[in-house]
């Protein structure tokens, strides 16, 4: 005989000492009951459902995360940070004071941030990172591995600030990194980077004592 069957609630009931699930039966339409008792797969069945809607959350967060990341280098590329250099240079030297020999935009996961090598007035090597978004100080650690001249820092009359500024006014973009190198003269010279609304790129040779532009290049930057 054909059966109308009803859903009948499945209830688990943990029991002290015995842990057993208990299923009450299905009806049919005559109102007998057929007693089932519950499989241990029907309840893990119903755990992996959970799980599967928690890894779709984890996916929705995963592809969040990607395109904060993608945001960030994007900005990157253009140099379309919140925070300036001048003001992230002011951030890092208030942080730690004494030279920036380097200060570049960057991305660190999904954040932009500005990177930066100090010789602190400690006459330390730190490693500190300015939120690009906010200015806040991300980090900031001292660099034991670092060894580089000195002399090239002591000698360098132009400091990162003004490079930078220097680079911005001669291309009229965006700065996205200055760093000193040694030029065998120790005053040492000023390498800069930046990106004009255009999408082009800009490479630069400045003077580490007057700031005069030694050298600049141009290339059309990646579309993407």
């Amino acid at each position: 005989m054909k059966r109308k069957v009803i859903i009948a609630t499945v209830t688990a009931a943990a029991l002290v000492g015995g842990g057993t699930a208990t299923a009450f039966g299905v009806a049919s339409h005559d109102g007998g009951t057929d007693g089932k008792q519950a499989s241990a797969a029907q309840s893990r069945s119903d755990v992996r459902t959970v799980d599967h809607d928690d890894d779709h959350g984890d996916s929705d967060d995963d592809r969040g995360d990607d395109r904060d990341g993608g945001r960030a280098d994007k900005a990157e590329d253009t140099g379309a940070a919140d925070v300036s250099l001048d003001r992230a240079a002011r951030a890092v030297l208030k942080e730690v004071p004494g030279s920036i020999t380097e200060l570049e935009l960057d991305t660190d996961g999904d954040r932009l941030v500005w990177e930066a090598d100090v010789l602190g007035k400690d006459n330390k090597w730190h490693d500190v990172h300015i939120d690009a978004t906010k200015g806040d100080v991300l980090k900031n650690r001292v660099d034991t591995r670092k060894d580089e001249d000195r002399s090239v820092v002591r000698h360098a009359k132009l400091d990162a600030a003004e490079a930078g500024k220097k680079a911005a006014e001669e291309t009229k973009s965006s700065v996205t990194s200055v760093s000193l190198d040694d030029d065998g003269r120790d005053k040492g010279q000023w390498e800069a980077d930046a990106v004009d609304k255009k999408g082009k790129e800009h490479e630069l040779t400045l003077d580490g004592t007057s700031g005069k532009v030694l050298h600049h290049e141009t290339e059309q930057g990646d579309d993407d």
